[in-house]
C-alpha cells in the first residue's frame, strides 16, 4: 500500500526539482527579507475532505514566485523562466511510489514592475486517513462464500 503523502514531501520535491531545473534558491514563505537572487519561493494552501471512514481527498495550491536578478529583468528572461516551469510540472510531480497529478497550472507576472513571476500549482489526490490501531487482534486467516451466476464459489485466503 502506498505511503500516506504529506505536504512536506510534496514541497521538497517540488523545491528539488526547482533546484535541479534552474540552479537557484529556494526558499520557503517565512523569509521576507535578505535573499539572494535569482531564487524561488515556494507556499503551500491545503484543504483537506474526508470521503468515508479510511480517504479524505487532499486539495492543494502550491504557490512558486520567481524573483529574477536585476540584470535579467527582460522579457526574453521571462518568457525562458515561464517555458522552462510550464516544461518541468508538465506531467506531474512524481513523489515516492506516486505520482501527483495536475489539475491546474497558472502563470502570472506580478509586482508594481510586473517583474516578479508566479505559478500557482492545483493537486488533489485521495489518501488513506492514518488511525491509530487499537488493541485488536491480528486476523490470520478468511474464508468467504460467495454466489457467482447461481453457483456457490469458496475463496480463502
Amino acid at each position: 500500500m502506498a505511503d500516506v503523502v504529506k505536504q512536506i514531501d510534496i514541497l521538497k520535491q517540488i523545491s528539488t526539482m526547482l533546484k535541479t531545473e534552474f540552479g537557484c534558491t529556494v526558499y520557503g514563505d517565512e523569509i521576507l527579507e535578505d535573499f539572494a537572487k535569482p531564487c524561488f519561493f515556494i507556499k503551500c494552501l491545503y484543504t483537506n475532505i474526508p470521503q468515508t471512514k479510511n480517504v479524505t481527498k487532499k486539495k492543494l495550491s502550491i504557490i512558486i514566485t520567481y524573483f529574477p536578478k536585476e540584470s535579467d529583468k527582460n522579457e526574453v528572461h521571462y518568457a525562458d523562466i515561464m517555458d522552462r516551469l510550464q516544461s518541468v510540472f508538465v506531467l506531474g510531480i512524481p513523489l515516492k511510489e506516486r505520482y501527483i497529478h495536475l489539475n491546474e497550472f497558472f502563470l502570472n507576472r506580478v509586482g508594481e514592475e510586473q517583474d516578479i513571476i508566479q505559478a500557482t500549482i492545483r493537486v488533489e489526490y485521495l489518501d488513506r486517513i492514518l488511525r491509530p490501531m487499537e488493541n485488536a487482534e491480528i486476523m490470520e486467516e478468511m474464508e468467504a462464500n460467495i454466489k457467482v451466476n447461481g453457483g456457490n464459489t469458496t475463496w480463502q485466503s
